[in-house]
């Protein structure tokens, strides 16, 4: 024997559970999206600090002197304009570049003198002649005013130093 079912249909619970449900899984998408655009600018500006770094290492004060026709770098300007041309997707109007030559103790670049005493020169970029380098780092921060795509949060400040041994 066939028992009678006495339920009621019940219409439209789909597109309400829809309509609850969708919202929050395309917000949940599109904070993932932003998200990783966000970890995408970080790591290109970590990529520039690393490429600056590299390439002021390498275009000391000496490479210039060596007669290569190339300028060496010599202040933060010098540095942010051949970054700028390494950039991606960043703005390059929007990325600060700071530049400096240290000891790896962060004490003033100290120069031993061949057969003189030893003396701190205030200029990093020039080495007197006859002298040596004991210790010298450039140390390149790169800063990037990032406004994300979600128009709610403000700007958000992406840092990035690098520190490399000078090599040239």
């Amino acid at each position: 024997m066939l028992i009678p079912r006495h339920s009621r249909r019940r219409r439209g619970v789909a597109a309400v559970e829809f309509a609850v449900v969708v919202p929050v899984v395309l917000l949940f998408i599109f904070g993932l999206i932003v998200g990783g655009l966000g970890v995408f600018r970080y790591q290109e500006v970590a990529h520039i600090a690393r490429e600056g770094a590299r390439h002021a290492s390498t275009h000391g004060g000496m490479y210039q002197q060596e007669g290569t026709g190339v300028a060496a770098v010599a202040t933060s300007s010098d540095l942010g304009s051949y970054l700028a041309t390494k950039t991606v997707l960043l703005d390059a109007s929007l990325l600060q570049v700071s530049v400096s030559w240290v000891d790896p103790s962060g004490a003033p670049i100290t120069y031993r003198p061949i057969n003189m005493p030893t003396y701190v020169n205030t200029d990093p970029n020039l080495i007197p002649p006859g002298q040596q380098i004991i210790q010298n780092n450039v140390r390149v921060t790169v800063t990037y005013q990032w406004f994300p795509e979600v128009y709610l949060l403000g700007p958000i400040t992406l840092s990035s130093t690098s520190q490399m041994p000078m090599s040239y």
